[in-house]
């Protein structure tokens, strides 16, 4: 499980979803203004995770065409209506405020653009102008009103229904947006119109018990998960950011008893609306959206890394295993599926998925936010502690202080080569037995001294170039999920991983077919 082989596959999707026919702008998407948000913000993670290089002329390319999609009083993302090819589609897409600021971020982050500084602070001027007191923004206030039409997709409106309004796809997505801009550039306008937000959403978007409101899947409610789990995110950073434990708690205790529990099952499917079925496949079931799977593994691994919710790590590993590599479209799928017709974008990509369970394709939002989320799950495959290097996921990975190499045939087994000892904690999984947990220095075996979920080393056992492998059994299970159109799939599991499934969606299944159960 070598993630960096993932994300240079999903940096060269990225590439190709430029079309060089329309000036290099990402086409073949829901909106070309969207998607150029989303192509930046995970263009740039990209580079500063492995290093990934941007060729010149795209990157300049693709700023001109920033500066061009947000030349408007509010510097919003918008189809431009001086493009041609564009104009049918121009609108007010409140929906692209996060996008606007995770562009803008990135490069002030990454690239010290003062350009997107002072395009961001005017954005932000703008939503602190429109927020009003109940949450909602007065959209007449942008600067763009009388120039452009407003968007006509209903979760994009904040429509109210008994005084109670779904604001997740508009002002809660853009929270973890503002957010990282405020860590950056620390106006207090940005924290202003962030306090705002976040206490809206603490008490319209989620319940104290971590129950989801009934307005959100109310079968009235137009809503969009991927928002929803973005207004989670935004409200977890904001407690973290000011120290409100609140927030913290609530967003655990709502990932604990409504994500993982309610929103995504076991395998990791979740849908792409919450609320109204706007999209459905030929089986009634809603369509699936892999993004709103990395939003919650990204969760579980901020719960895991800074509220001590150290279990979640087994969740982000499973995500990422059971749902998110197995969904990419890779070189393997043009060997596997010779008579399917692939474009170059394809290669590399995540898309809505049709079928529950198959149907690998580009979308390009979608692509771009889940190499948002490998990304940051490559960052924290190993973090540092005030007191420990601590290996959290058993994926591969090197730096100067490890090198890791995960391994998967009849056991598992992890091989850490150490570059400079220290105290070590490696998280053991969960669902792995004690009885078969093995732990070895140098071929010697040793005592497993825990920690928690942790299996504790102190420097003075390891040497300069010493091999510690940890090795345990995958114990094999069989789980079933039912859909909301009673169609049900079979797995079979191998520890974290899916092995088999039935029935097959095709084509281009993410598991292989299911052998049948041996009887007892």
């Amino acid at each position: 499980m070598n993630l960096r082989k993932n994300l240079e596959l999903a940096g060269g999707s990225l590439l190709t979803i430029l079309n060089a026919d329309k000036k290099w702008m990402p086409t073949g998407g829901w909106e070309v203004a969207h998607d150029l948000g989303r192509w930046w913000d995970a263009v740039l993670r990209l580079e500063e995770t492995i290093g990934f290089v941007i060729p010149t002329d795209l990157e300049t390319a693709s700023l001109k065409n920033l500066k061009r999609l947000t030349d408007n009083p509010d510097r919003l993302l918008m189809n431009n209506p001086d493009i041609p090819w564009l104009r049918e589609k121009v609108r007010i897409n409140s929906h692209n405020f996060r996008e606007s600021l995770l562009a803008f971020g990135g490069l002030i982050r990454v690239r010290q653009s003062s350009w997107a500084e002072e395009a961001a602070m005017v954005l932000v001027r703008t939503m602190d102008r429109a927020l009003q007191t109940d949450g909602s923004f007065d959209y007449s206030r942008l600067g763009s009103w009388d120039h452009v039409p407003f968007t006509q997709d209903p979760s994009h409106t904040e429509a109210k229904r008994n005084g109670w309004f779904d604001g997740t796809a508009t002002s809660g997505r853009s929270l973890e947006a503002l957010i990282w801009l405020y860590e950056i550039v620390r106006e207090p306008l940005i924290l202003d119109v962030i306090r705002r937000i976040a206490e809206h959403h603490l008490a319209y978007s989620t319940n104290p018990d971590g129950s989801i409101r009934e307005e959100i899947i109310s079968p009235e409610n137009i809503g969009h998960n991927h928002s929803y789990h973005g207004t989670l995110r935004g409200l977890l950073l904001y407690g973290l950011l000011t120290g409100e434990k609140e927030y913290v708690q609530v967003v655990e205790a709502t990932y604990r008893r409504t994500i993982r529990n309610q929103i995504i099952k076991e395998s990791g499917w979740t849908p792409h609306d919450l609320g109204m079925d706007r999209f459905t496949n030929e089986y009634g079931d809603p369509v699936s959206d892999p993004a709103s799977t990395g939003d919650a593994a990204q969760l579980a691994l901020w719960l895991a890394l800074h509220a001590d919710c150290h279990d979640l790590f087994g969740d982000v590993e499973r995500y990422v295993r059971a749902r998110l590599i197995p969904a990419q479209l890779t070189e393997q799928d043009l060997s596997r599926y010779p008579e399917q017709k692939f474009a170059p974008r394809d290669i590399g990509a995540w898309g809505i998925h049709d079928h529950s369970h198959g149907g690998k394709h580009c979308t390009p939002d979608v692509l771009a936010a889940v190499t948002h989320t490998l990304c940051d799950v490559y960052q924290n495959i190993c973090t540092q502690t005030m007191d420990f290097f601590q290996i959290n996921l058993h994926f591969n990975y090197e730096d100067a202080q490890v090198k890791i190499v995960s391994q998967r045939s009849e056991r598992a087994k992890l091989s850490i080569l150490v570059k400079e000892p220290c105290n070590m904690m490696i998280r053991i999984p969960s669902w792995t037995s004690e009885s078969s947990l093995d732990l070895a220095i140098d071929g010697e075996t040793v005592p497993v001294k825990r920690e928690g979920i942790f299996a504790v080393l102190s420097a003075d056992q390891l040497n300069l170039k010493s091999k510690v492998v940890m090795s345990y059994d995958l114990p094999t299970r069989y789980t079933e999920e039912q859909m909301p159109s009673g169609r049900c799939y079979r797995f079979m599991w191998r520890g974290d991983e899916i092995m088999g499934i039935s029935p097959q969606d095709n084509p281009l299944s993410f598991y292989p077919k299911l052998k049948e159960k041996p009887t007892q």
